[in-house]
């Protein structure tokens, strides 16, 4: 079925100097209105088909305006044909992808006993989050152990976060300290915070993890873990598992732009943790990996703090570093 045609501006025009002047003639009518006889032609084929103009029974071979109140009839009457049309198709269509959905989602589990499946590329990854977020009632947990999210990714995920939002779910997020540094991560996570979402950053993130509602949570970047990969588990121990966790480091992390308690030596907790992870023998890229930043923000950090315990090595800053319970 054909879409309902609007009555714009001009197709007005010409169909009021058709029903007041009782102009027909198409360069008349294009003089009348100062406009070309082709646009002229052309809002005479939309009222058509509008049924708005019909063949002039005076004057054979030209058409007269219908009545208004006629035409308007015969407009909603098929604006109303259209809509039930529409109605109709949707509705199909919902049954079809709901069918197809129900169809997928067995296929999908039925090789996954234990409640484990493995995703192992990124439409799959994708597929598997937009159902999440789409059936997602109360509550979403997550964690971003990236510094800098993609305005590409951003955009394509709002329109599921607004849904959500406006079914009243719960939003809790931890973003790494880094994210201080991203100008779009950043303007994000605060679009978040504007909505009511809990927003938390913490120095270094394990994976990137997402719980919804209890019943389901997707990992990805684990250690040994090929990428693009991730693990979706419905097992509800597991579950339970990642969401102690996430209760762990969300207890321990900061809130978006506020600071938390002041550290030994005045140390932020991202300094905290990069003597931390040196100290456990990581090499520099490790280390700015964790902390989501680059390496030379790492070695630029690491020299300030050498700076201030007084050290002319990295071995004599974590003996000072310990000494003075920074670490």
């Amino acid at each position: 079925m054909d879409e309902v045609s609007s009555l714009d501006q001009q197709t007005l025009g010409v169909y009021r100097a058709i029903l007041f002047h009782k102009e027909h003639d198409p360069k008349r009518l294009a003089a009348l209105l100062d406009c070309t006889p082709e646009a002229v032609e052309a809002a005479l084929d939309r009222l058509s088909e509008l049924s708005l103009l019909a063949p002039s029974t005076d004057s054979p071979g030209r058409l007269r305006a219908v009545n208004p109140s006629l035409g308007l009839k015969v407009l909603l009457q098929r604006e109303q044909n259209e809509l039930a049309w529409r109605q109709q198709r949707i509705e199909q269509n919902r049954a079809a992808l709901a069918a197809l959905a129900a169809e997928y989602t067995a296929s999908g589990w039925s090789n996954t006993l234990d409640g484990t499946e493995h995703l192992d590329n990124v439409d799959d990854i994708r597929i598997r989050l937009e159902a999440l977020a789409e059936s997602c009632v109360r509550e979403s947990l997550a964690f971003h152990p990236v510094n800098a999210l993609t305005q590409e990714s951003i955009e394509a995920g709002r329109p599921l976060n607004e849904r959500a939002l406006a079914r009243g779910v719960r939003f809790r997020s931890i973003y790494l300290d880094s994210v201080a540094n991203d100008r779009v991560t950043k303007a994000h996570a605060q679009w978040m915070a504007e909505r009511h979402s809990e927003i938390r950053t913490s120095p270094t993130l394990p994976m990137r993890l997402l719980i919804v509602d209890n019943t389901a949570a997707i990992v990805a970047g684990l250690p040994g873990q090929a990428q693009p990969s991730a693990l979706l588990f419905s097992s509800q121990p597991v579950v339970l598992a990642m969401r102690a966790l996430f209760e762990a480091y969300w207890e321990h992390s900061c809130p978006l732009d506020r600071p938390g308690d002041a550290l030994p030596g005045g140390l932020t907790p991202q300094e905290r943790k990069l003597l931390q992870l040196l100290a456990t023998g990581l090499t520099d890229e490790a280390v700015a990996r964790a902390l989501g930043i680059g390496v030379r923000t790492e070695r630029r950090i690491m020299a300030e703090l050498m700076e201030r315990l007084g050290a002319s090595s990295r071995f004599e800053a974590g003996v000072q570093a310990t000494r003075r319970e920074w670490i």
